[in-house]
């Protein structure tokens, strides 16, 4: 009898192991996929949307003119990406790199760092990219950046002191 609890703890124990493995290799899959995508989406359009879910969901979180619009999985790539962003950054990023990068099975938050030519100058701003995945693709991705960057150096907005 002892040595069928020992058989059925040790069983357990490999359970409870292996699936603690399989949840540590999601989120390192997912943190994986996440980068991919970023690093994909100016230069290889078609490769990051093979990472994105049919239902996928994009927001620009923030208090600009192009924030807290909902973008599908088309309007992403068609409009966001060659409409507004090719407008605001015509000659691309010459750098945008994940610097930190936290996740588990379910999401993943990219810190990174990125700095182009804008429309009005330098613009270098730091970003977090929230990703959630469904069925091992990116199903939401929410940008955060510096708003006032976004409507000093890319809208030429100026900043004005309230009296």
């Amino acid at each position: 009898m002892r040595a069928f609890l020992i058989a059925v703890m040790a069983l357990f124990a490999t359970q409870v192991a292996v699936a603690g493995h399989h949840e540590k290799s999601m989120s390192a899959q997912n943190i994986e996929n996440a980068a991919t995508f970023m690093a994909a989406v100016l230069p290889e359009p078609d490769k990051a949307k093979s990472l994105v879910h049919d239902d996928f969901e994009f927001i620009f979180m923030g208090r600009t003119q192009i924030s807290n619009i909902s973008y599908d999985r088309e309007s992403y790539f068609n409009v966001w990406l060659k409409q507004i962003v090719a407008n605001l950054v015509p000659d691309g990023f010459r750098k945008l790199e994940v610097i930190d990068a936290i996740g588990d099975e379910n999401g993943v938050a990219l810190m990174m760092e990125g700095e182009a030519d804008g429309i009005n100058g330098l613009y270098d701003n730091k970003y977090v990219f929230i990703f959630k995945f469904k069925d091992g693709k990116i199903a939401t991705l929410h940008e955060y950046n510096s708003d006032l960057l976004v409507a000093t150096r890319l809208y030429k907005q100026k900043l004005v002191a309230d009296d």
